[in-house]
């Protein structure tokens, strides 16, 4: 398993990652209703100042009520139904006739716009807790400077204790290796004599 710092990064560019794709689908899928409307064209959302303040409905996008007003107006009108658009033999499934392959793709339907806009937010929320229960279990979280330093200070204490025994573990290993090498040579020739 990879360190914390290693996971952390990892994170960090996963988040980056979630961040870009989260905004190349707002940019993508969204409703193309201006934030703002052009000088001199009416708004089709109402006034701050005439909505009300204690409505539990959520706001209705822009193109969702010009098109239900203009529904509305036209309902009284008869109207025959707009026959799908054809495919070409041999285009890409949903490519229609037509349509250049550069334009982008229709927006989402309000409902799974929101929906996904949720799910997109879950996941960078989960993700940024991910970063955070990392960065609480780095080492030093918590502790002041100096207690940071002392532990410092006693790490390498310890450190050159161990250093101490290693280097004397490896002196008796030499030893050790030497009485091996006369006790195989002792063997040796007396299995074999002298030749």
């Amino acid at each position: 398993m990879a360190d914390i710092l290693t996971q952390l990064q990892t994170c960090l560019d996963q988040l980056a990652t979630q961040f870009y794709a989260t905004l190349g689908y707002l940019s993508t899928y969204h409703d193309n209703s201006p934030a703002t409307p052009p000088p001199g064209i009416p708004s089709a959302a109402p006034a701050l100042a005439k909505m009300s303040k204690n409505t539990t409905s959520p706001p209705v996008p822009a193109s969702i009520a010009a098109s239900a007003g203009g529904a509305a107006a036209a309902a009284g009108a008869e109207q025959s139904p707009v026959p799908p658009p054809t495919q070409q033999p041999g285009t890409e499934p949903g490519a229609v006739e037509g349509e250049d392959p550069n334009l982008l793709p229709q927006p989402d339907s309000p409902r799974t716009f929101a929906a996904r806009q949720r799910e997109l937010a879950r996941d960078l929320i989960i993700k940024e807790q991910q970063i955070e229960y990392l960065i609480s279990v780095l080492p030093g979280i918590g502790a002041s400077e100096a207690e940071q330093e002392a532990r410092i200070r006693e790490l390498e204490t310890q450190l050159r204790e161990v250093e101490k025994e290693r280097v004397a573990k490896a002196e008796e290993l030499k030893r050790l290796r030497g009485r091996l090498e006369d006790v195989l040579g002792a063997v040796s020739v007396g299995l074999y004599g002298d030749r």
